[in-house]
């Protein structure tokens, strides 16, 4: 069975470095929200939570999409049931339009399920451009030269 990472030997969270900012967010409601330590790291848990459920939404809603345009009904399917569970989480209803803060994290490149990469043989197809010698200094001087007598011959 999986060890689960535990923050304060409570809280589950994906990563042992997650707890360092866990902890940040845990200080800052304790002494300037004014909640008890327990308050405090129980809000700062439900708010990684949460963003770690925009995160999860966003990446299975692209994913539901990139599905769909290929044909892939299966995967579609299957990130189209993860995008449920993220916006129930969120207590976001699934038939609804996308939320904002859902479709703001769709624009990090990054964090896409697509991401473009070139095919081996694209190389047969490109244009292929003639290569360009670079001129001596001799033969600049001569090129500036020969501009000079048309310019004097009009």
């Amino acid at each position: 069975m999986e060890n689960k990472v535990k923050w304060r030997d409570v809280y589950e969270i994906l990563d042992p470095a997650d707890a360092d900012g866990l902890d940040a967010s845990a200080a800052i409601h304790e002494f300037r929200g004014g909640l008890s330590k327990e308050k405090a790291a129980e809000k700062a848990h439900k708010e990684y939570l949460r963003n770690h459920a925009l995160d999860s939404a966003a990446h299975h809603y692209l994913g539901m999409r990139a599905a769909m345009a290929t044909g892939n009904v299966g995967a579609a399917k299957r990130h189209g049931a993860s995008y449920e569970k993220a916006l129930n989480h969120l207590g976001l209803n699934p038939i609804d339009p996308v939320h904002q803060d859902i479709l703001d994290r769709t624009k990090d490149a990054d964090k896409s399920p697509y991401a473009f990469k070139a095919h081996q043989a694209d190389s047969f197809f490109e244009p292929q451009l003639p290569v360009i010698k670079e001129k001596t200094s001799k033969e600049r001087t001569m090129e500036l030269l020969e501009n000079l007598k048309q310019l004097g011959k009009r």
